[in-house]
């Protein structure tokens, strides 16, 4: 009961810390038999939370050892948690053998009791997009559970990937693609090293469900065409805002597409994407950070903006203590990389949780109507989700009043940039042309 109220609460907290959390391909999940999930880790203990809590099955991960820490923390993540510490050989060169075996039997008698394992076989938590070299673990569980058992259960090894638009971001957004299984049965029977070979398609199968480029250099390019880029082919293909699998889809062809010019046009790739990194520079040097400030408000946008300021004012009164509160916190201490989504996640969750609690307390104490205080609850959560949604509006109207002062103020330079942004576009369009013919 403990588990399932806690997985509930960090449901709740995670799909509050995001903006959007989109799901596809859950139809590739097991309901039942011996699963391994693999998954790449960029945000250290998001991660974990984001599998877990998104699959109904009760899920045991391998997580490092040296975060279980003392006996009664140890204690209770491997019996209320499920957790099985895995020993880091550079890091407990005593006891890792002997723990580590323990571990594996642990995992193989898992599997072979048809359970659920969590494994992300990068080893390491790094903000990455894509994934990084594997360890073999993942692969060599599933293939002596398979061995102990004489074939008599198959191991599904399923691939999940985790694609944050920005880990560390509050209110970003989280697209987690689940892939189809990965099986021994479609390695080499012959081969002599089944471990890597099963390993390889583990990697292959994960690269299929991330924005995966293989280097930071070519991450930083493919970021600087999609910022540009992106809105601009999605409003070509009519594609809905909340459409996060197209989005993707999206994304993986820009990156596909920029490979395949940097491998066959590889001067003039080069060239176009140092004139995009330029204009974008030229664009924040003028205090412009979005493409869409070039374009006008809707009509629903202006609504939203007039009408919506009661409701803001509300999220901001009931909320703005427990927020700068987190933020003091999260700023006073030091945090490694890729800890700071997972640290400011669960110190909004602790304390956000105990301040909802709080008001709905005291409003049920002083109207004595509890129902009363479950509404103070309720309105105090979604008018503070309300006003950050809000005020991210009005950062777009800001932009796009920029956009406007510049055009009456120094309208030469307005003008330069629009004509920029047309010969860019052309530029992509054309490279867009030359890859889909080749990909038809």
């Amino acid at each position: 009961m403990i588990y399932n109220l806690i997985k509930y609460l960090l449901k709740v907290t995670i799909y509050s810390y995001f903006r959007r959390v989109s799901f596809v391909g859950q139809e590739n999940i097991p309901t039942e038999g011996p699963v391994i999930f693999v998954a790449n880790h960029p945000s250290a203990l998001i991660d974990p939370l984001v599998v877990i809590t998104g699959i109904k099955r009760r899920i045991h991960p391998i997580a490092a050892a040296e975060f279980f820490g003392g006996k009664m923390k140890t204690w209770i993540l491997k019996n209320k948690f499920h957790m099985i510490p895995v020993y880091r050989p550079d890091l407990y060169k005593g006891s890792s053998a002997k723990s580590n075996s323990d571990m594996f039997t642990h995992c193989h008698q898992l599997l072979v009791n048809h359970g659920a394992l969590l494994i992300f076989p990068e080893g390491t938590s790094e903000t990455d997009k894509g994934v990084r070299n594997l360890k073999t673990g993942a692969a060599r569980i599933a293939l002596e559970a398979e061995r102990l058992t004489k074939n008599k259960i198959e191991v599904k090894i399923i691939p999940i990937g985790l694609n944050y638009s920005n880990s560390h971001k509050f209110r970003s957004d989280l697209f987690v693609k689940v892939g189809p299984p990965v099986l021994s049965k479609n390695i080499n029977p012959d081969s002599n090293n089944k471990v890597n070979d099963l390993t390889d398609l583990i990697k292959k199968g994960l690269i299929d469900t991330l924005l995966h480029t293989g280097s930071k250099e070519l991450n930083k390019l493919t970021n600087a065409i999609e910022n540009f880029y992106q809105n601009y082919l999605e409003e070509s293909m009519d594609i809905k805002k909340d459409d996060a699998f197209s989005h993707f889809k999206i994304q993986k062809k820009v990156i596909e597409a920029t490979l395949y010019s940097l491998d066959n046009h590889e001067e003039k790739a080069i060239k176009i994407s140092n004139s995009i990194k330029r204009h974008l520079d030229r664009n924040k040097s003028e205090g412009i950070y979005l493409n869409d400030a070039f374009k006008k408000l809707s009509f629903g946008e202006v609504v939203e903006l007039i009408f919506g300021i009661p409701f803001y004012l509300l999220g901001c009164f009931l909320n703005l203590l427990p927020f700068f509160l987190v933020k003091k916190i999260f700023q006073s201490i030091e945090i490694k990389e890729a800890f700071r989504g997972s640290s400011a996640m669960m110190i909004g969750l602790l304390i956000f949780l105990f301040w909802y609690v709080s008001i709905g307390i005291i409003s049920t104490f002083i109207t004595k109507s509890s129902i009363i205080g479950i509404m103070i609850f309720l309105v105090g959560y979604l008018s503070g989700l309300y006003a950050i949604s809000w005020s991210k509006l009005f950062f777009i109207f800001s932009q796009k009043l920029r956009v406007y002062r510049m055009k009456k103020t120094k309208s030469k330079t307005y003008y330069e940039i629009r004509i920029e942004q047309k010969k860019l576009l052309e530029a992509l369009n054309e490279f867009r042309i030359v890859f889909d013919s080749k990909m038809d």
